[in-house]
């Protein structure tokens, strides 16, 4: 006997076996009820499809949909509490610091290493010592105007950056720069700009949703005000 034969013969007497089992348990669907949303149960009717079946079919197309729609919102709520966590670590961290070297410090590993970011750099406006990613700027120095409308808005812009704003932010490293965030750093009056860039031209686009980010800029501003003249 082949083995073609074989199987043939195998599967037909385990659906002997199931069919007698199933006609020993009729209230066999009643506690396993699950399985009547994967069943395909014909509804004989010639050739149109039967109203039960053609219900079934549309239950079970709700059921998918409903499925992925909560497996994706299943998702935003994790990566959500994952931001959530890295902001409240960022929180701590800036209140622990004792000066704004401290503060900018702390700022710059956190994003760097929570934060998946590549570049991090600081742009205040005032009178200060520069030091690495963090550089002072004059009230009235030119390159201001290019992030007028970021001050306009006090919102967080992710994307591309124009190259003047690239150039002045990130100097020679802007060439590695695909992508980016610029922060308004904003108390009562502008004072500064936090960056953020990546070498990934995915990493921050303009679709990707700025509340946290705006947190971000929120905490960052309340953290370094206290150091500003």
């Amino acid at each position: 006997m082949s083995s073609h034969v074989t199987k043939k013969t195998d599967a037909f007497v385990e659906e002997k076996v199931i069919a007698t089992y199933l006609k020993n348990h009729p209230d066999f669907f009643h506690r396993h009820i699950e399985l009547l949303e994967i069943l395909k149960i014909p509804h004989p009717s010639g050739v149109a499809i039967s109203l039960v079946e053609r219900q079934i079919s549309l239950l079970r197309q709700k059921n998918n949909i409903l499925e992925k729609q909560l497996s994706t919102l299943i998702k935003v709520a994790n990566s959500n509490e994952h931001v959530v966590k890295r902001l409240h670590y960022l929180a701590l961290a800036l209140i622990q610091s004792d000066c704004l070297d401290a503060a900018i410090a702390n700022c710059q590993d956190i994003l760097h290493n929570e934060f998946n970011t590549d570049h991090v750099v600081l742009r205040l406006i005032g009178n200060g010592k520069d030091s690495e990613g963090l550089h002072f700027i004059q009230p009235k120095h030119p390159s201001l105007k290019h992030f007028d409308s970021l001050f306009k808005k006090r919102e967080a812009v992710c994307g591309k950056l124009r190259p003047k704003q690239q150039i002045f932010l990130f100097g020679d490293q802007g060439i590695f720069i695909r992508s980016a965030v610029l922060i308004p750093l904003y108390e009562i009056k502008p004072i500064g700009v936090l960056a953020l860039g990546s070498c990934d031209e995915h990493r921050f686009t303009p679709s990707m949703g700025t509340l946290f980010i705006n947190y971000l800029g929120e905490l960052v501003s309340q953290a370094l005000v206290k150091y500003l003249d």
